[in-house]
């Protein structure tokens, strides 16, 4: 009789309706959504193409080992932007991006190969000239209603300070969104709450 059951449904499924924003809507909506921020700032879709040249030539011009894990120290910032619309808000504390996607399939084979990154890459190192930094990523418990969820902690070091950030990603039907901040030891479960709070809020606004 298994043969005649319902297929099981896609992990991260959605049936939210796909969201169609130009660059300019997108960052209009963004505007709003940040205006009871004190000190933040919209960056669009079209200021962010401006700065690919300029990121692009700061990750050719880093060493990470395992190779592979470059990925995960820096996002592909061209890769998304050719095929998604993009938009950020820099906050006092915090950067939150925006991500949509052509269609839900094309995002979904995104998530996929980046939590394979992070999964093969718990630990890995960045070489910039004579600065070398440890990574190690630490997955965060999610309790989120969004179709994709996750969080890391990422704490890196040069043997001589050590920084921490939480970084959040969630989505749903075409739309990515992803929230970076500062976080420390006994504080971090605050913290993925309040971020997972401030994305599902936007998703929402962005899907109705």
């Amino acid at each position: 009789m298994s043969g005649c059951s319902a297929p099981e449904a896609e992990v991260g499924a959605s049936p939210v309706a796909p969201v169609r924003l130009d660059g300019a809507q997108l960052e209009n909506l963004l505007e709003e959504f940040a205006q009871e921020e004190k000190n933040s700032e919209v960056i669009g879709d079209k200021q962010l193409r401006e700065n690919i040249p300029q990121a692009q030539e700061w990750i050719e011009n880093v060493k990470v080992n395992p190779s592979k894990c470059g990925v995960t120290f820096a996002e592909p910032v061209a890769d998304q932007l050719k095929n998604a619309t993009m938009g950020a808000i820099e906050f006092e504390d915090s950067y939150l991006t925006v991500a949509i996607y052509k269609d839900s399939e094309f995002l979904q084979a995104q998530w996929d190969a980046k939590t394979a990154a992070n999964a093969d890459c718990a630990r890995y190192t960045v070489k910039r000239g004579n600065e070398t930094r440890a990574y190690h990523l630490a997955k965060q418990p999610m309790d989120s209603s969004a179709g994709l969820s996750d969080g890391y902690v990422i704490t890196s070091s040069d043997g001589s300070s050590t920084q921490q950030q939480l970084i959040i990603r969630t989505a749903s039907s075409n739309v990515l969104l992803g929230l970076q901040r500062s976080t420390t030891a006994g504080n971090t479960a605050n913290e993925v709450e309040e971020a997972s709070e401030i994305l599902q809020k936007l998703m929402d606004q962005l899907t109705q």
